[in-house]
């Protein structure tokens, strides 16, 4: 594939570079924008109905603690409690006094809540219920008017119970004795569910949506259903029990989201289901324009890049079929060309250059196998340095063979060093080259001294990748061990910190806790140091010093930039390089760190 594609003509690979650079962003920004726009409708979904699920939480908590409000305020009223344990404890018959008391406290209730058709109280004890109605009330014999409430589960509660009729929902309270907290009667309330079906209807947001109301048993109240997608009671089942019985209140189960929350402490369970598939309709429209404008832009970049790409490459082409037939000794130049853009200018400079060409092999013929001449001597001049450089490497490998890594570990250092020196095509390299360096060599030193050297390293991050002069360092640690380490007992510190200054040059401290110069002498050497390049060199000692100060001031066109030196006989002596703060893109100054 890839010799293939070398093979192509300039016209093709540009047309093909065109095509990729067009249609691939295009498919990109339409994948990226449709999947955005895909999570933040999930997510908005996933928000609204977490917060209508919420709401209508708390609205039917608010409306159970108003049915707690009105059974307990007729329950615990004691004119009618004593009436209640006269009639559901004793044998009493209900007298006309007492039966009055009851039915005008059930009256009450149903005359505050318009959504209460009638209300029925259970005597146990007798077998009778008194019916509260609107249009009046009666009394009547059990008979099987509590069958369903035989079924109920002994092991829930039965303070607040709800049921579904064909027609109604039916509120149940049980009610006990105070004494000794037994069953004596029932308070049964038939309630309209328009009221509910209203509330359902005021927070469903979609038609697919559907919003279950269960009691505890996770028998349904009341529910709104969504369109087009049923939903099976196992299902249901399923779904709510996993919900109640884990924190987790909110899943996406069977390509539906569903949220629960319970009311009154689990006595309603309010169950919502939004199918997945409701977000990519809701994306269809979207989805449809985003695929069309996607098209069209990729057309019309395929059309125009045709059209560039022609326009471009066939005058290059042109000028490629006659590079190919070019012979200089018949070669006739063009006349001038009639364009004046760049491609005119590639014509003219082509011209030119054969030109020139021409010219050069007429005239430095002898010149350029002269220079071949002293080519072939440097490369025999080099053969010497390689050769020993290739020479330590046999000789670490064989102390690596005759279990000498000691000799080995030295040996490789000298090779980094070698192929670090050795290397001519840079003058300026990062100062992190030059710390790598900088490790090698004084590895080798430490062996020397005993194991005594202790190199330290404090770069600024941002001086890592500044450019300095190839070999700059080591003739500073150099002269540390020559002149600081060499009389002095015990361990041997050398520090090297590097800096932005404040005026954005590169400032590199060399710090060694050897014996130092003496005062008389130190003053000689920043006096030396401190004169011109050329005098600089007149030290008659420390050519490392010399050497570098002289190549920072060359290289730095400035007096401000070279080497000082700082002592304190017996105890440090700190050198200081001052240079260009230079990038690799080019010589610009860094601004300081504390500038920044």
């Amino acid at each position: 594939m890839i010799k293939w594609f070398k093979n192509l003509s300039i016209r093709k690979k540009l047309l093909y570079y065109m095509l990729v650079f067009t249609v691939i962003p295009i498919a990109l920004v339409t994948a990226i924008a449709l999947t955005v726009n895909y999570n933040k409708a999930r997510d908005q979904l996933i928000y609204y109905h977490r917060m209508s699920s919420g709401w209508l939480q708390d609205r039917l908590n608010v409306e159970m603690q108003d049915t707690f409000k009105q059974i307990y305020s007729f329950e615990t009223d004691k004119n009618v409690r004593e009436k209640l344990i006269n009639w559901c404890v004793t044998d009493k018959e209900l007298n006309y006094d007492d039966r009055w008391v009851l039915i005008t406290a059930l009256n009450s209730i149903i005359s505050i809540d318009s959504s209460i058709n009638s209300i029925e109280l259970y005597n146990y004890k007798q077998g009778e219920v008194l019916i509260a109605e609107r249009s009046g009330a009666t009394m009547e014999k059990t008979g099987g008017r509590l069958d369903f409430w035989k079924d109920h589960d002994d092991n829930l509660q039965k303070n607040l119970v709800f049921y579904r009729t064909e027609k109604e929902i039916l509120e149940v309270h049980q009610i006990y004795r105070f004494e000794d907290n037994s069953p004596i009667g029932l308070m049964v309330a038939h309630l309209r569910p328009y009221a509910l079906q209203k509330l359902l209807d005021e927070i469903k947001s979609v038609p697919e949506e559907s919003i279950m109301i269960l009691n505890d048993m996770g028998n349904i109240i009341e529910a709104d259903y969504g369109e087009e997608y049923e939903l099976s009671e196992s299902t249901v089942a399923h779904v709510r029990k996993m919900l109640s019985e884990s924190e987790q209140k909110e899943t996406l189960y069977n390509e539906r989201f569903w949220f629960y929350r319970p009311i009154g402490r689990g006595k309603l369970q309010l169950l919502v289901a939004v199918p997945e598939k409701t977000i990519s309709e809701t994306l269809l429209p979207t989805l449809m324009m985003g695929i069309f404008i996607a098209c069209a832009t990729a057309f019309i970049g395929i059309v125009c890049s045709v059209g560039y790409s022609a326009l471009i490459s066939k005058p290059i082409t042109k000028l490629s079929k006659e590079m190919q037939n070019l012979k200089l000794d018949n070669y006739n130049s063009r006349q001038s060309s009639q364009r004046t853009d760049e491609i005119g200018v590639l014509q003219e400079s082509f011209d030119l250059m054969i030109a020139r060409n021409k010219e050069l092999i007429e005239k430095e013929y002898q010149s350029k196998i002269a220079k071949r001449s002293a080519q072939l001597r440097a490369l025999q001049a080099q053969i010497n340095p390689h050769f020993m450089y290739n020479t330590l490497q046999v000789i670490g490998g064989m102390a690596l063979g005759h279990d000498a890594p000691e000799i080995y570990r030295i040996t490789l250092a000298l090779c980094d060093i070698m192929r670090y020196s050795l290397s001519f095509s840079k003058e300026m390299v990062k100062l992190s080259e030059e710390a790598e360096y900088l490790k090698s060599y004084i590895m080798i030193q430490n062996e020397r001294f005993g194991g005594r050297i202790r190199m330290e390293l404090d770069f600024q991050e941002e001086t890592l990748d500044l450019l300095v002069p190839k070999l700059i360092l080591q003739p500073l640690a150099e002269n540390s061990f020559e002149y600081g380490f060499s009389d002095k007992t015990g361990d041997c510190v050398i520090r090297f910190v590097s800096r932005i200054n404040e005026d954005g040059n590169l400032k590199i401290e060399v710090i060694d806790n050897g014996v130092g110069f003496t005062p008389k002498r130190l003053e000689e050497v920043n006096k030396a140091l401190k004169s011109d390049a050329d005098n600089s060199m007149q030290l008659n000692s420390h050519i490392g010093l010399r050497n570098v100060h002289s190549r920072l001031r060359l290289h730095g066109d400035s007096d401000k930039y070279g080497l000082s030196v700082k002592s304190d006989q017996y105890r440090e002596t700190v050198v200081t390089i001052l240079t260009k703060a230079i990038k690799e893109q080019g010589e610009q100054n860094v601004q300081s760190s504390d500038n920044r």
